[in-house]
């Protein structure tokens, strides 16, 4: 390492051990969280940037690519549509004019993971106002709250160099904006670009569950959920047909669905890390099982695999315990932030589930929504629990 890539990498520490310093109204059992938050990112930030440079991938590739390329090149590449073309160009000016270490982008890519871990507190804040309750709800006796943002796979994939991590602190802060649309708008615009640039699919996924959503939102008068939603189904218009465009499918008609998704099951199902799943022949349910909740512990083939199957097997024990708490109850009872998180967590799983075949692909894809599953999990126990003790106090019902 330079010189110059001690520099930035210490300022790149500084900046985000301090970051819970510009939380407006953070209270010290928060910051706690953020610090425990901050450390175990860069940990894993540091455990990916060895993994990958011994056994390769995607991160290498954008990192060191675009130190041979000229810009000219790199521009050619990105007027061609492609995403691989925006990260070499994100990279160009630290890799190839200041030419920093590989391990140095990882830590400033892990710095953007960890800023939408940040958003995410900041939109739990939202939802539940304190942490105080959240801190009573338990797992086989074990708190859920704040451990369950420490699973690796969350912090893995968005600690590095690649699309994950951009993609996942993009959707952190367009759900952070949306809080706050008046002051946050412009941020909101920054989230929208990001996503388009590197997964529109995605960008348009937000819109309409969000644009639902807020149509579904009882505290609205009928003539703010009109021109919500409007606005919405703008935004959804405005790049449906990029959209398309940048997956390649023709049209939304059955038939083209069913070729294309029958297409990127079979292709995604060779992997050269042996994690390939044939799911051609798997019912829908197995299908949004296995994107969900595998690798498990008969799929182990590494120790990646190993930790990947006991978080798996936490997250499938979090997700069936909300089916005992009401969640349909829970949801009727939500803010529109709410009903938008389920809906964008239900409308990924069922894309995401026909197309993947790769175990690996899948830890990476399902990273951009399994945070606000666990989101929407932590208000169905909130409002249980709140409902229970509200029985308990008046049990004959009277006011």
């Amino acid at each position: 390492m330079t010189l110059l890539d001690i520099c930035i990498t210490a300022i790149v520490f500084l900046i985000g051990y301090n970051l819970k310093n510009f939380s407006k109204g953070a209270s010290k059992p928060e910051k706690k969280i953020l610090n425990q938050l901050f450390f175990f990112h860069f940990g894993i930030a540091i455990i990916f940037h060895f993994y990958i440079s011994s056994f390769g991938g995607d991160a290498v590739h954008y990192w060191d690519a675009p130190k041979e390329m000229s810009l000219e090149a790199i521009m050619n590449v990105v007027n061609r549509g492609s995403a691989t073309g925006l990260m070499y160009l994100i990279n160009y000016i630290p890799s190839h004019l200041l030419q920093l270490s590989f391990f140095t982008g990882n830590m400033m890519y892990a710095l953007l993971g960890y800023l939408g871990f940040v958003y995410i507190l900041r939109t739990t804040k939202y939802i539940f106002g304190d942490f105080t309750e959240l801190a009573e709800l338990k797992l086989f006796g074990i708190p859920i709250f704040p451990w369950i943002w420490f699973l690796p796979n969350f912090h893995f994939w968005s600690s590095g160099i690649g699309k994950d991590a951009i993609l996942f602190f993009s959707i952190a802060l367009f759900v952070y904006c949306l809080q706050n649309l008046r002051k946050r708008w412009l941020l909101l615009l920054i989230s929208i670009v990001v996503s388009l640039a590197i997964r529109p699919h995605i960008m348009l996924f937000l819109l309409a569950c969000f644009g639902i959503g807020f149509t579904m939102d009882g505290s609205l008068k009928a003539y703010q959920k009109l021109f919500v939603f409007a606005v919405f189904i703008v935004g959804f218009l405005s790049i449906f047909n990029y959209v398309l465009e940048f997956i390649q499918l023709e049209s939304l008609e059955a038939t083209a669905i069913d070729e294309y998704t029958s297409t990127r099951s079979s292709n995604l199902n060779k992997s050269r890390t042996g994690s390939g799943v044939d799911i051609t022949n798997y019912s829908f349910p197995l299908k949004a099982f296995t994107f969900l909740y595998r690798p498990l512990f008969f799929d182990i083939n590494g120790i990646l695999a190993v930790v990947a199957s006991i978080e798996n097997f936490i997250l499938l024990c979090f997700s069936g315990l909300i089916f005992f708490k009401k969640p349909y109850w829970a949801f009727k009872k939500s803010t529109f932030l709410i009903k938008g998180i389920l809906l964008y967590f239900l409308l990924g799983t069922v894309a995401f589930s026909l197309i993947l075949g790769n175990l690996g692909i899948m830890l990476r894809q399902k990273n951009m929504l399994m945070p606000w599953l666990i989101i929407f999990g932590l208000w169905t126990f909130y409002s249980f629990s709140k409902n229970k003790r509200a029985i308990y106090a008046n049990p004959t019902g009277n006011k």
